[in-house]
């Protein structure tokens, strides 16, 4: 299991559905296809087994619009809980849980 360190790697801000958001940079979109592009098919989401740890650990924002791009984007393919299962989320806030899985349930929107 690879475990990618989500402020360090990537971004401290989860705010940026796409390019037309906000400064443009570190998008859901971008992160999506540099982490997860191999769970982007239904023959990924047959096996369970964890793929990836995302460690939330010194990250200051998750927005809405980034857990529904980089996140729900893949309740077209599998259930919340079996995303929760695949992609390990550790050392998230409350808040931030809340997000997610607010997200995740209501599934992928592109807004």
């Amino acid at each position: 299991m690879r475990t990618i360190n989500v402020a360090s790697d990537f971004s401290s801000r989860l705010d940026n559905r796409n390019e037309r958001q906000g400064d443009g940079q570190h998008t859901a979109i971008d992160f999506r296809r540099r982490y997860l592009e191999p769970l982007d098919n239904a023959e990924a989401w047959k096996n369970l087994n964890v793929f990836i740890a995302l460690d939330f650990n010194d990250v200051l924002s998750l927005g809405p619009s980034f857990a529904n791009e980089a996140f729900a984007y893949f309740t077209k393919y599998a259930r919340p809980e079996s995303i929760r299962k695949k992609i390990r989320f550790l050392n998230m806030s409350i808040v931030k849980a809340m997000i997610l899985n607010q997200e995740l349930e209501k599934g992928y929107s592109k807004r």
